[in-house]
Formats: C-alpha cells, structure tokens, sequence
C-alpha cells in the first residue's frame, strides 16, 4: 500500500552505470576455508541523520548522496525517516520493479525517497528479511525510476576480486575471504555471508557487490567502519535472495 504519491513518470533512456567502471578488472582464485566471524551493528552508521552536505566526489560515474538523479541505478542513495542505505540492484516480477537492499533497511523504513529531504519519493518498503538472512524490497511507485542494469546474478569464489560502491565513499575494492559466515548484529544472527576483505570506511548496508564483466553477487550488510587495520565487509549473497524472492534482475 503506497504511503506517499508517486512522482510523475519520467521518460528517460535506462542503463547500468558502474559497468564501465568495474569492467576489465581481474579475478584471482584461492582456496576456501569456511569462517565464523562477528561484526559491529551495520546499521549504526547507516542510520545517522541526512547525509553532510559536501559528500566524497564521485568515482567513475557514481553520484554524491546530495544528488537526485532521473533513474535510480546500484549505488544510489535511499532515505526513509533518517536512515540513509544504498539501493543494491533493482529486480523485476515481470510486472512491478522493486529495488533491493538490506534487510534490516526496509525493516526500519515504511516508504522510501531518492533525496535526503524525502521529496522525491521512490516507494513503499514490501519486505523484510532480517535476521536470518538481510535482504529487502521496496517497490516502486514510478516503475520509471528504475534502470535497467544489465547485469548478470552469480556466486562468488573465495579469492575472487570484488568491488562495491556506495554514495558516501565511491568505489571500494577487496577479494572474497570467506563464504557461508555467519554474522551476529542487530539484535540477531544472520547466516550463508559472503566475507570480503573490502575496506569501505563508512555506510555500507545495501551497497552492490560486482566481480567482473558485471557479475553480480550481494548486497552490503555491515562491517569495519575504520581502515586503519584492514578491512571487513560482509555481504547477502544476491542469488540466494532472488530465490528466495522469486525475483530477477532488472
């Protein structure tokens, strides 16, 4: 049920934006040992009043959190009552367009808007799955909004060279240390994570993960916040979530 109206339907062209960024990056494969491990509350950050009016300059197409752009694409910033997370992919039934993002996002927003002032609005959250697992949609009132990615659902492998992007930070880059964690944050636990060595040094929850030639592979859920030692970054496996959803990339 729609909270707020939609905004008027835009006609503009659609396409991914980060696949020219994150083309021709390489993979490297390493041996899988599976791994327990905990994380700070992911959602901390991520629930910090409107984002600072000067944000970090955009990285190879993605847009700072002030900005309000005509199509929503992975990367982009979402607001809901304070709370700011980052649009992971947008997926389709076939018939209505949803954005995904973290769980523990949609379970802490009714509707959602695509500035941090909430005027342009993008659509009511329809599902929360968190704990457990850390994935939720919100649909999209102006399925207009919404731009085709071109990307493709996979799974990654340990060693893997993986990249995410965020509005506060641009684009972070690490490998895949670990599948199948387990996490506890939140008040619960979640399970099957994908652990990466990614330092991201701030927001993270619903930030895509790409492999290369647009491989598609989570969605953030929290980690590190400080790269002084490292980094942690831990990450819903996207395939799992489309599954479980019925769901397909948009």
């Amino acid at each position: 049920m729609r909270t707020s109206p939609p905004s008027p339907r835009r006609n503009v062209p659609r396409g991914g934006r980060l696949l020219a960024a994150l083309a021709g990056l390489l993979a490297a494969a390493l041996a899988w040992a599976p791994t327990a491990a905990a994380a700070p509350h992911p959602a901390a950050a991520d629930r910090a009043a409107p984002a600072p009016a000067a944000g970090p300059a955009p990285v190879s197409g993605e847009r700072g959190p002030d900005a309000v752009s005509p199509v929503l694409a992975p990367g982009d910033p979402i607001y809901s009552g304070g709370a700011r997370c980052t649009l992971g992919f947008n997926v389709t039934d076939g018939d209505d367009v949803f954005l995904l993002t973290a769980g523990h996002c949609t379970a802490a927003g009714g509707y959602w808007y695509a500035d941090p002032a909430e005027t342009v609005p993008v659509g009511p959250a329809v599902l929360s799955s968190f704990p457990g697992n850390d994935y939720g949609l919100v649909r999209y009132a102006d399925p207009g909004l919404a731009s085709r990615g071109g990307y493709t659902a996979a799974s990654p492998y340990v060693g893997e060279r993986v990249h995410t992007v965020t509005p506060w930070t641009g684009v972070r880059s690490g490998t895949v240390t670990g599948l199948n964690v387990t996490v506890s944050y939140g008040g619960g636990v979640v399970y099957g994570l994908i652990r990466t060595s990614i330092c991201v040094g701030g927001p993270v929850s619903g930030a895509p993960l790409f492999g290369s030639d647009g491989r598609a592979l989570g969605i953030g859920v929290g980690g590190s916040s400080s790269c002084a030692t490292g980094g942690t970054t831990f990450f819903q496996p996207l395939p799992e979530a489309l599954a479980a959803t019925g769901l397909s990339l948009y």
